[in-house]
């Protein structure tokens, strides 16, 4: 078994020995890979495919992507484990795998391999979660440093509220499958996991990890008002409701792009730079080990 591990991840360095310990105790000595900087999960995952059946990746929602872009680099369909090292965990979360490493371990050795989508940006990096532009990754900028070393997750919420309290509209061009909207917005996202916080919270109407398609989300939230409305009333109630704010749509391929590079952008909570980002849909294509019996979102 390989096990890729993200030190700069928030709970992957000193969570790495517990897991080692845990495995060890299963009857396994996992080949070790560390990442060394921002993208090295692709390269560590790639020189561990060809020798193992089976990765586990100890870091965040980009580690374990960067992972699975290596991994198709390998043309391997080993499955993945997630052993969540990161602040948000929302793939892990959305497969019911405990927030502990080490019990995360056990369930995973004692689960089962499921395929559930996942995207391809810009034709090369495997997607989890989405791409976004605006408000959301301005969220993930301002969540860094201290703070999230200090609140985990609740760093998010403080940084999501600082950034909604002054929101910055940019123009936006997004094409689903082949469909054109154009429009001012603050948050732009291109979503294949669309349930955040164990499902709690639903970016847009209906997503489902294995429905084979993806969802689009634009809001236009010019005030703090409207961005508490939309994570209330929308995200959280699913009160739904035809709003002038916010538009919704779906398919199997959809473009986001801006004229404006300065507008912040991020793909699996990775900040990255604005460009035009395209997203194609692979129903299936992703094989995760998941916990016996566990819900998928």
């Amino acid at each position: 078994m390989g096990l890729v591990v993200n030190p700069a991840s928030r709970d992957g360095a000193h969570a790495e020995a517990p897991v080692v310990r845990a495995l060890a105790a299963a009857g396994i000595r996992p080949s070790i890979e560390r990442t060394r900087e921002a993208g090295d999960g692709v390269r560590a995952a790639r020189e561990l495919a060809p020798s193992h059946d089976c990765l586990l990746v100890l870091g965040g929602d980009g580690t374990v992507m960067e992972a699975a872009t290596g991994l198709a680099d390998a043309g391997s369909t080993a499955p993945l484990g997630i052993l969540p090292g990161g602040t948000g965990n929302q793939l892990a979360r959305a497969l019911s795998v405990p927030m502990s490493p080490t019990r995360a371990v056990a369930r995973l050795l004692a689960g089962e391999a499921r395929a559930i989508d996942c995207g391809l940006l810009n034709g090369r990096r495997r997607v989890g979660i989405g791409v976004g532009l605006g408000l959301d990754a301005a969220m993930i900028a301002g969540a860094r440093g201290p703070l999230k070393r200090i609140l985990g997750v609740g760093s998010y919420v403080v940084s999501a509220l600082r950034v909604a309290a002054r929101p910055r509209r940019f123009a936006v061009r997004a094409e689903v499958d082949g469909r054109v909207i154009e429009r001012e917005c603050s948050v732009a996202m291109a979503l294949n996991l669309g349930h955040m916080f164990n499902g709690m919270l639903e970016g847009a109407p209906g997503t489902s990890l294995v429905d084979g398609r993806l969802d689009l989300a634009l809001l236009d939230a010019r005030h703090l008002a409207d961005f508490l409305d939309f994570s209330l009333t929308e995200s959280l109630l699913r009160r739904r409701r035809p709003d002038p704010r916010w538009t919704f749509a779906s398919g199997r391929q959809i473009v986001l792009e801006t004229q404006d590079a300065t507008v912040p952008a991020q793909v699996d909570g990775d900040l990255i730079p604005a460009e035009r980002f395209e997203l194609i849909v692979l129903p299936n294509a992703l094989h995760l080990l998941v916990p016996a019996g566990g819900r998928i979102i």
